[in-house]
């Protein structure tokens, strides 16, 4: 699998000590599967739900710039 595709899938994140390296394949594995099952409409959905909460941890002044580089074109 190429590392755009694994970086998509989030196949880029920091392993826990703590849990048996087979584990991380498994839930690789089982995340991957749940992904290619979910209809677009459900993936469109957890995807949404995500970026909103990612976005409403932000601080105003980095949701001003954010906003800004996406839209330029308009005034705040």
């Amino acid at each position: 699998m190429s590392k755009i595709k694994e970086n998509l899938l989030g196949y880029e994140y920091d392993h826990n000590d703590w849990i048996e390296p087979e584990v991380h394949v498994m839930v690789d594995e089982l995340i991957e599967y749940q992904v290619y099952c979910m209809s677009l409409a459900e993936l469109t959905q957890r995807v949404t739900k995500q970026m909103r909460d990612e976005y409403y941890t932000n601080s105003y002044t980095e949701m001003v710039q954010k906003h800004k580089e996406a839209f330029p074109d308009e005034q705040m």
